[in-house]
């Protein structure tokens, strides 16, 4: 809650940020993790509303709940190789957040890991990951189209619920077992045999 800090540089003997540890740091626009840092804490950016990017270091493997909540000046961040999951509402309502890079590290992306995140253009689920909680995409409303590896063996309730303008691509020939009856809520879903790559390289309908 300190809400007038605008940066701030973390010493590398510091190995843990707690949870919450700057959460409604509002007017936080800058921050430095050193490689020592192992592990970043539940909500520990939660509200850092100023926060337009953040290098996480190669030392982090999860990025846990609530992080990043509400960061809604994040416009671009980096998820290192060495993450393996990103939690429950990880980057929820990161509204200014438009592209992100899942690294192939990761094998799970939590219940409403990308909820609100409006402007958010284009994502890429690496073949690495095998589910996708409930409500993950939720409301991506600027989200085209998506991607999902036949690997995944898991998907929520209505993970890409109020995804209006969202095309799905899966390489799946037909719905796993494991994803959840109303997954897709109603977009349209392609499944291998029924799309192609275009010139650019983008995934479109068969004609």
């Amino acid at each position: 809650g300190c809400s007038s800090l605008t940066n701030i540089i973390i010493p590398n003997s510091v190995t843990i940020i707690g949870s919450s540890a700057f959460s409604n740091c509002s007017g936080l626009t800058s921050i430095e993790i050193p490689n020592s840092v192992t592990s970043i804490g539940n909500s520990a950016f939660d509200g850092c509303s100023s926060l337009t990017s953040i290098e996480i270091p190669d030392s982090v493997t999860r990025i846990k709940s609530h992080t990043f909540y509400y960061c809604s000046g994040l416009t671009s961040i980096e998820i290192p190789d060495s993450v393996t999951s990103i939690g429950n509402s990880a980057f929820e309502n990161c509204s200014s957040l438009t592209s992100i890079v899942i690294p192939n590290s990761v094998t799970s992306i939590d219940s409403y890991a990308f909820r609100g995140c409006t402007s958010l253009t284009n994502i890429e689920i690496p073949n690495s990951v095998t589910s996708i909680g409930d409500y993950a995409f939720y409301n991506c409303s600027s989200l085209t189209s998506i991607e999902i590896p036949d690997g995944v063996t898991s998907i929520g309730n209505s993970a890409f619920y109020d995804c209006s303008s969202l095309t799905i691509y899966c390489e799946a020939l037909v719905k796993p077992s494991g994803w959840n009856y109303g997954w897709e809520s109603n977009r349209p879903v392609y499944w291998a045999g029924q799309w192609k790559y275009d010139e650019s390289g983008k995934p479109v309908p068969l004609s």
